[in-house]
């Protein structure tokens, strides 16, 4: 019908973003930072079922399968984490917070009997956080992780801050990395400090049996878990 007007060739482009801008359920993400993503929810005749987190909808999608395969969603703006914020950190004193840290650093610790010290991995009792306190320039304990707790208290101190974390034993340390670098990180240290494979010592559980790999694998586990 002839050369389209301008007006007409600015909608085609418009039109055509607007249907990108809608994600199929696997496609969700659950929080940037301590902000959990909100996503507005259309079934197939458009019609609007509201706006949830990811949270919700998972718990929607395990009641009824249409969640994950005939909806579809956009985003709709974010939210507090109430979960990172609800976090309690068992090291700070009284009228200090987590935003008074401007780092922090993770290491293997142990019990001499009254006094808590930095030690190596497989001689420590736990794992503390450490953080660099802002007016006080100097290092101060934060959190003290019981049994299966230091990946999640990690993650929740990023997601609060935005801060790096640092990894300090008595022999090794790694300074200012984001959590998913930390992995490799320990995964790498991990490889270096087992007997290689065609050694006859090696034995097929040497990387779960290191002291480190609970620290990695606790990490990890809560960066998957923020993944979606």
């Amino acid at each position: 019908m002839g050369t389209p007007t301008t007006a007409e060739t600015k909608a085609g482009p418009s039109q055509k973003r607007k249907s990108t801008m809608f994600h199929n359920f696997d496609g969700l993400t659950r929080n940037e930072g301590r902000w959990l993503n909100l996503w507005a929810a259309f079934d197939v005749t458009g019609e609007y079922l509201g706006t949830f987190t990811l949270d919700d909808l998972r718990a929607k999608a395990s009641e009824a399968g249409k969640w994950i395969s005939a909806v579809q969603y956009r985003r709709a703006g974010q939210q507090i984490d109430q979960a990172a914020l609800g976090q309690s950190f068992n090291g700070l004193p009284r009228g200090t917070t987590i935003f008074d840290f401007t780092g922090f650093c993770v290491s293997p610790v142990r019990d001499m009997g009254g006094s808590i010290e930095v030690c190596n991995p497989g001689e420590h009792d736990f794992w503390s956080v450490y953080g660099f306190h802002r007016d006080a320039e100097e290092w101060q304990i934060v959190h003290d992780a019981p049994l299966g707790e230091i990946g999640e208290a990690l993650a929740r101190i990023v997601d609060l801050t935005g801060e790096l974390i640092e990894y300090r034993d008595l022999s090794h340390a790694y300074a200012n990395t984001r959590l998913p670098d930390l992995v490799d990180l320990l995964a790498q240290r991990i490889l270096d400090e087992i007997p290689d494979q065609n050694d006859p010592a090696a034995r097929v559980d040497d990387a779960d049996a290191h002291p480190l790999e609970e620290l990695r694998d606790l990490i990890l586990i809560a960066l998957n878990a923020r993944r979606g």
